[in-house]
């Protein structure tokens, strides 16, 4: 594998980040991953009507997703390290693509749920990748890079929505926009033959981890939960939000779905402002921010006696919650030093529990007390995550 140089970096000020070749290179890499992790949600109402599924089968697509991240997030990093950087890309996405042409052409549930376990497993090593090659190409720049690849996979993800909608409306089908991204991955790994990517430093042989790639320090562990909770409020707003507003607040169903979209255009405001953000604080004290925003925004929108302020306050939520999934995830690798790569996959490792827990959790504890008191708990996630923020910078300091 080629290697590159860096952009340089000074002790002072950091340069502006400079975008190149690379660098567009694994945002679009990061984007693919999520239009085609994304895009499985906006398809599974017609995966139940086409294979007639109750609500417990059709969950099992994301689900499956979530399994897949779990299990990439175990052994992703072997993977990885035995066979390069470029290659776990260029597979990654041939997985991504593979698993999305079996849902296309699935006959059975059974095929369309292996299609996005395959999405999931294979997948992830585009997540493991994209971070850290992000952090040690852009060095003092690394928030503001991770920051702006989520940034542009929002869009992604946002587009893979439209797409759906798009086509179901001109009378393509679903099928066409899952199409749509096969030809998107396909078109990106023409692009990646001209891509030479740095190979990721080798660390000195340490113990530990079965002496598979050193040991994560205990300041990674505090960032670890940090991810989790972070993800969980992330998920579970995207999740139960549309159901909320229509349940709770009354809203016609179709205006809930798309009064829901507040979040995700908070998010992606958020997201897209990160080198504006980092360039004027620390990534702690933007963190520390974000949850300062976040708390009083979501009550906003869980107790708002109108609908005009619980969109405001959901709005508030969504840009509350940009940047902290990055952030951290930053911050993570970083203290892993030169086990970034397993740094990253132990991250999708708490991505893919928190995915697949806390918002299933929260909807069990709905049947049990209703929405509203359920949803109401997602701030002490919140509050955890500071918590577990303040202890991991406390580690990093001893």
């Amino acid at each position: 594998m080629d290697s590159m140089t860096a952009p340089s970096s000074t002790l002072s000020a950091p340069a502006p980040i400079r975008r190149d070749r690379l660098t567009w290179a694994a945002y679009l890499a990061l984007a693919q991953f999520t239009f085609f992790l994304n895009i499985q949600g906006n398809i599974i109402p017609f995966l139940k009507d086409e294979f007639d599924l109750s609500y417990r089968v059709v969950t099992l697509h994301p689900a499956a997703v979530a399994a897949g991240l779990i299990v990439s997030g175990l052994i992703g990093e072997r993977l990885t390290r035995k066979h390069g950087r470029l290659w776990s890309v260029v597979v990654g996405l041939a997985g991504m693509a593979i698993g999305a042409l079996a849902i296309i052409v699935a006959p059975h549930p059974v095929v369309s749920i292996l299609g996005c376990f395959l999405m999931g497993a294979v997948g992830c090593l585009v997540l493991i990748i994209v971070p850290n090659l992000l952090a040690d190409w852009h060095g003092v720049n690394s928030s503001v890079a991770i920051g702006e690849a989520n940034g542009i996979s929002y869009v992604a993800s946002l587009t893979a929505a439209m797409a759906v909608g798009l086509f179901v409306a001109i009378g393509f089908g679903w099928r066409a926009a899952l199409l749509l991204g096969v030809v998107l991955a396909g078109l990106l790994l023409v692009f990646l033959r001209g891509v030479p990517m740095p190979a990721a430093a080798t660390p000195a042989a340490t113990a530990g981890e079965g002496g598979r790639g050193g040991r994560l320090p205990m300041a990674y562990w505090f960032y670890w939960l940090a991810i989790i909770a972070f993800v969980g409020v992330e998920q579970s707003v995207l999740v139960w939000a549309t159901e909320f507003l229509a349940r709770v607040k009354g809203v016609p169903v179709a205006s809930a779905a798309i009064t829901a979209g507040a979040f995700s255009f908070g998010m992606l405001v958020g997201r897209l402002s990160s080198a504006f953000v980092l360039t004027r604080m620390t990534a702690a004290r933007a963190l520390y921010l974000s949850a300062i925003v976040t708390l009083p925004a979501f009550f906003l929108f869980w107790g708002a006696p109108s609908l005009t302020l619980a969109v405001i306050g959901l709005f508030a939520v969504g840009l509350g919650c940009a940047l902290q999934y990055p952030l951290t995830l930053t911050k993570a690798i970083v203290t892993a030093g030169p086990f970034g790569e397993l740094a990253t996959a132990r991250g999708s490792l708490a991505s893919g529990l928190s995915i697949l827990i806390i918002p299933w959790a929260i909807g069990a504890l709905a049947d049990r007390i209703g929405l509203s008191a359920a949803i109401s708990m997602l701030p002490l996630f919140t509050v955890a995550a500071v918590v577990f923020l303040f202890a991991g910078e406390r580690a990093v300091r001893r």
